[in-house]
C-alpha cells in the first residue's frame, strides 16, 4: 500500500531497507519501480514506434530506468539508455545487474558518456520523442557535477515529453533547493510517496505521479535494519571526542550496583563516546570496578534523594542524554527526587530514557515529557503501573500496542514496551514491533542494557521514535548473537560484547 504522506530522504531509505529485512529485496523494488514508470509514460504519451531516450546514473535511480526502458520496449517504444560516467561508477549491484542486461539485448541501444563533452555530442536527447530522466533521484544534497550537470541542462534543451523519475535530477529531496540546475520535468512518477521536497519544486516537478513500488505495509511497521542503518553510518574523518553523545547514567542504590554499570558499558559499547554513572556512595567502589572506562561519580548520599539533585542536575548539563532509573531503588526519597530531577531535565531540554525503578517514580507524578526527546522503557508490569491498573501480559499483540499507544499519549513520550515481541509507540499512535531476540534473553540485567543502547543512540539526534525502534532491534540481534555462539547460557555482559557486531548493516538477521 502506498503512503498518501510525504516522505523525507532518510524515512523513505528506512523503508526500502526495512522491506528488504522482510525480503522483498532491493532488487525486487527496482523491477517494480522501472516497470510502473513505464506504465505511467505509456498512459500519459503514447509511445509505440515513438524514439525513447533513458538517461541513467550511476546509483538506483539509474537502475530503476533502465528497467523502464525495458518495459518500454517491450511497449513498442524505440529506446536508447545512455549511462552518464564510467560503467566502473555504477555504485549499485542491483544497477550493474540491469546494466549488464542491457548489454546482452539488441533492441535496446545503449551508450556510455564518460564525458562533459560526449554528452554534448550526443544528438539522441535533442531528436528523442520522449526523454527520461534517471539521474539521480533522491538524496541530492550538493551541487551537481559534470558529467551530470550537462546531462540535466541537455535535457531541459530537449524538445520532446520529460519524465523524471521519483525526484528531478538536482531537486533535494527534502527542502525542494535546486543545487545548481535541475531537470525541469512535464511529469515526474515518484515511487511510494511524494518526496517532500516535491511540494516546493512544482515547476520542476510538472504533473506528479505517485506509484506502488511493492513496499510491504508491514515495513512501516517492523523495526529492521532501515532503522538500524541510520546510525551505523561510519564516523565522519573529523569527528570529535563527544560527538557521538555523551551519556549521564543515574542509577544504583545501597543494594544494586549492577545494573547502572550495565547500562553505562552498553551505552559505550553501542558508541557512545563517554559514559558518566552518578550512583549513591555505598555502591561507588562496584561500578568502578567494572571497567575503567566509566567516569564514577558519587551522590553524597546513600540514596539517590533531593540532596543529590545539584550534583545529578550539574552533570546532565554537560551530557546529551541522561538514562534514569537502573538500580535505583525505592526509597520514598529517591521516589519524590525523580520526579523533580526529570521537571528540571525537562526545563532544560535535555533527552531521557527511564526504565525499571525511575518509571515506577513517575507513576501519577503528573510530569509530561517531550515526545522527540524521551523514551520510556517498561516491561507490562512496570507499564501497568505507569497506566495505574493491573492485568497480565496479553498475548495479542495488538492489545500490548493498544497500551502502549495508551501510555505514550498519557506521558507524552515514547515508549519502548518490552516482550517476546517490543512494541515502539509514539503519542500520535504510530508504532512499530521489533522480533529480534532470544528467550535466552530474559535473564536479569536485560532491561539495563537496552537502557544503555537507547541512550547512545538517542544521542544522535535522530528522535526518540527512531532511536528506540533501532535499539529494539540492535538489542535482540545482540542476545541472538550471543546466543549462538553460547546457547542458552548467556549473561547481559555477553551481549553487551556482541553489541558492535549487532551495529553492522551487512548481517542478515
Amino acid at each position: 500500500m502506498m503512503d498518501t504522506r510525504p516522505m523525507t530522504t532518510k524515512q523513505m531509505r528506512v523503508l526500502e531497507l526495512n522491506s528488504d529485512y522482510l525480503g522483498v529485496t532491493l532488487s525486487m523494488l527496482m523491477q517494480n519501480a522501472g516497470r510502473e514508470v513505464a506504465r505511467v509514460i505509456g498512459q500519459t504519451t503514447p509511445v509505440s514506434g515513438r524514439r525513447v531516450v533513458v538517461l541513467c546514473g550511476p546509483g538506483g535511480n539509474g537502475g530503476d530506468g533502465m528497467v523502464a526502458a525495458r518495459h518500454l520496449c517491450e511497449s513498442g517504444a524505440d529506446v536508447e539508455v545512455y549511462l552518464i560516467g564510467p560503467e566502473e561508477g555504477i555504485r549499485s549491484p542491483d544497477t550493474a545487474m540491469n546494466w549488464r542486461i542491457l548489454e546482452r539485448l539488441h533492441d535496446i541501444r545503449h551508450g556510455v558518456l564518460k564525458t562533459e563533452s560526449a554528452v554534448v555530442s550526443c544528438d539522441a536527447v535533442r531528436e528523442a520523442d520522449v526523454v527520461v530522466d534517471a539521474l539521480l533521484g533522491f538524496g541530492v544534497r550538493s551541487r551537481l557535477r559534470e558529467p551530470i550537470l550537462t546531462a540535466v541542462r541537455t535535457i531541459n534543451e530537449a524538445p520532446g515529453i520529460r519524465y523524471a523519475i521519483d525526484v528531478p535530477t538536482g531537486i533535494d529531496s527534502d527542502t525542494g533547493e535546486v543545487h545548481g540546475d535541475a531537470v525541469r520535468a512535464h511529469h515526474t512518477v515518484t515511487l511510494h510517496a511524494p518526496k517532500v521536497g516535491l511540494l516546493s519544486a512544482e515547476e520542476y516537478v510538472g504533473q506528479l505521479h505517485v506509484v506502488p513500488i511493492g513496499i510491504p505495509p508491514e515495513a512501516a511497521r517492523t523495526c529492521g535494519r532501515g532503522d538500524l542503518w541510520l546510525f551505523a553510518r561510519p564516523r565522519p574523518a573529523r569527528a570529535h571526542k563527544g560527538d557521538f553523545g555523551r551519556i549521564l547514567v543515574v542509577g544504583g542504590s545501597n543494594v544494586y550496583s549492577g545494573a547502572p554499570a550495565l547500562a553505562g558499558m552498553a551505552a559505550l559499547r553501542t558508541g557512545a563516546d563517554l559514559v558518566t554513572v552518578l550512583a549513591p556512595d555505598p555502591v561507588v567502589p562496584a561500578i568502578r570496578a567494572y571497567g575503567p572506562e566509566l567516569m564514577v561519580h558519587p551522590t553524597g548520599t546513600e540514596v539517590f534523594c533531593e540532596e543529590a539533585l545539584a550534583t545529578a542536575v550539574s552533570l546532565a548539563q554537560r551530557s546529551d542524554v541522561v538514562a534514569l532509573g537502573p538500580g535505583l531503588g525505592l526509597d520514598s526519597a529517591t521516589k519524590s527526587a525523580v520526579v523533580e530531577f526529570v521537571r528540571e531535565l525537562m526545563g532544560m531540554g535535555r533527552r531521557v530514557v527511564i526504565d525499571a525503578d525511575g518509571l515506577k517514580a513517575l507513576a501519577d507524578s503528573g510530569v509530561r515529557l517531550s515526545p522527540e526527546d524521551s523514551i520510556l522503557t517498561p516491561h507490562w508490569g512496570e507499564l501497568c503501573v505507569l497506566l495505574g491498573r493491573s492485568a497480565p501480559a496479553p498475548e495479542d499483540t495488538q492489545q500490548r500496542v493498544s497500551a502502549a499507544v495508551e501510555a505514550a499519549g498519557r506521558y507524552q513520550a515514547t515508549v519502548l514496551l518490552k516482550g517476546p515481541v517490543d512494541v515502539v509507540a509514539a503519542p500520535s499512535g504510530d508504532y512499530k514491533l521489533n522480533r529480534t531476540g532470544v528467550p535466552a534473553m530474559t535473564v536479569g540485567g536485560t532491561g539495563d542494557v537496552l537502557t544503555g543502547i537507547t541512550a547512545a543512540l538517542l544521542a544522535r539526534g535522530e528522535g526518540a521514535m527512531s532511536a528506540a525502534a533501532a535499539a529494539a532491534f540492535v538489542s535482540g540481534v545482540a542476545g541472538t548473537l550471543a546466543q549462538h555462539e553460547l546457547g542458552d547460557h548467556i549473561a547481559p555482559t555477553d551481549w553487551i560484547r556482541m553489541l558492535p557486531s549487532a551495529m553492522r548493516l551487512d548481517r542478515g538477521q
